[in-house]
């Protein structure tokens, strides 16, 4: 493994090197690639090009010279091809985690869309380290102080990439971690199953339970899963805070502002790179273009190394109190088996729900059905177990609700099998319900 700084022999780009050799020494790499590429299609006669080429190699040279003792070798490529492909090309032929590119401002036209640096940024399988003012790095690489992030928390797989490699950071020198996540309110209103209050000011029901879901959606420092704690030399000298954001713009504009009010070092985000010509998500482009500090883009097919595992704390069954539907309830109890242990900071728990319909004239005796959910519960089980009668006029959505509202790691449910013409017309719960959530979903099969 190695880190691929990419220089466009300014003194300004040396910064980004000093902060490759820093983070290449913290991670124990013994070697720095320092790249420049110098583009084919440039113009002049062969002799003037033989001559940018050797002028390169000299500058090029010089750049990687100015070594301390004890720093990492740094191996310098000069390459003609095209600027942003060659650089992509280069970090995955030499396997690298990490690119790191200097910019000198954001009135400056280098990080606008088109250039070598967002297409790099849209392009690669590698994470990007975009600086814009190198002595935090250097100060955190050395042990003077901790580095305050910014790591935006949304729904996407990406994400999860984005806080292992922010996991990975931490578990060589103390962080700030500042966990920061944008919401609509009518959106989120409806993503917890709770009354939209506004559009305007910020709701603090929807932000409590957004800053508990940021924390666990983050874990533990040093390993395990679990709240927004710590442990380990490091870690334990790290801090993790939440920060979510009522949004009325563009969710980037949003995370900039964030990052400026906690005055923060860098910012990581996920990239959401698309097919075709690989352009750069929207939230993505506005933070590097935007962010007056380095920003941190972790693209989903990174290969990040897992620092922590998810645990599965407490889960939501759901039975329409039919035979085969009740036989989901003992898995939900099975996978919540192993947390809760003795000096857990949170017990394990199963949420046992049962949904009626808004629209069922018919009379529910809403006592004796939350005994019968109760008495579901496995003989001797460890867990809590908790029972709810949930009303919606469909099925899933009540469900994802419910669970987002509860904050479960999981839900388990019975799917009843229907094919053909009768899951064409009318689907069943559990497929829907694959749809309407992004917790893990357990579908216990009929046989």
């Amino acid at each position: 493994m190695s880190i691929i700084c990419g220089t466009d022999l300014s003194a300004a780009s040396a910064g980004a090197l000093d902060v490759a050799i820093a983070l290449a020494k913290l991670y124990g790499h013994r070697e720095v690639v320092l790249a420049h590429i110098i583009d084919p299609e440039l113009g002049g006669s062969a002799a003037a090009r033989e001559r940018a080429l050797e002028d390169a190699r000299t500058a090029l040279d010089a750049q990687a010279a100015a070594l301390r003792p004890g720093d990492p070798a740094v191996r310098t490529e000069l390459i003609v091809g095209p600027p942003d492909a060659s650089l992509v090309e280069l970090a995955e032929a030499e396997g690298s985690e990490l690119i790191v590119i200097r910019a000198r401002s954001t009135s400056s036209s280098l990080l606008r869309l088109g250039t070598t640096t967002a297409k790099v940024i849209a392009r690669t399988s590698v994470p990007v380290l975009v600086i814009r003012e190198p002595d935090p790095w250097l100060k955190f690489a050395s042990g003077e102080r901790p580095l305050r992030l910014l790591l935006g928390i949304d729904d996407s797989a990406v994400c999860d990439l984005g806080i292992q490699w922010t996991q990975g950071l931490a578990a060589r020198g103390p962080v700030e971690i500042v966990l920061g996540a944008i919401y609509y309110p009518d959106d989120a209103a409806a993503h917890y199953g709770v009354g939209l209050r506004g559009m305007v000011d910020s709701d603090p029901d929807i932000e409590r339970l957004m800053a508990r879901d940021l924390a666990r959606r983050f874990g533990t420092l040093g390993g395990g899963g679990g709240g927004a704690s710590s442990s380990g030399s490091d870690a334990s000298r790290s801090t993790i805070t939440t920060r979510p954001r009522r949004g009325l713009g563009r969710i980037g504009d949003h995370v900039v502002e964030l990052a400026n009010e906690e005055k923060v070092d860098a910012i990581i985000v996920g990239t959401g790179q698309k097919t075709g010509l690989g352009r750069l998500g929207s939230v993505s482009s506005i933070i590097v273009n935007d962010a007056p500090q380095s920003v941190v883009c972790v693209p989903p097919q990174a290969n990040i190394p897992t620092m922590s595992l998810p645990e599965i704390r407490s889960a939501l069954v759901a039975t329409d109190l039919s035979p085969f539907s009740n036989r989901a309830v003992p898995y939900a109890f099975a996978l919540v088996a192993n947390a809760g242990a003795a000096g857990a900071a949170e017990p394990a728990e199963v949420h046992i729900v049962h949904v009626v319909k808004d629209d069922d004239d018919a009379e529910v005796d809403e006592a004796a059905i939350t005994a019968q959910l109760y008495a579901l519960a496995p003989k001797g089980a460890r867990p809590r177990v908790h029972a709810h009668l949930v009303r919606g006029e469909d099925a899933a959505i009540a469900l994802a609700q419910c669970a987002a509202h509860l904050g479960v790691d999981v839900i388990c449910i019975a799917s009843h099998g229907r094919s053909g013409i009768t899951r064409a017309l009318v689907g069943s719960v559990a497929d829907r319900l694959l749809r309407a959530t992004r917790r893990p979903v357990l579908v216990l099969r009929p046989a």
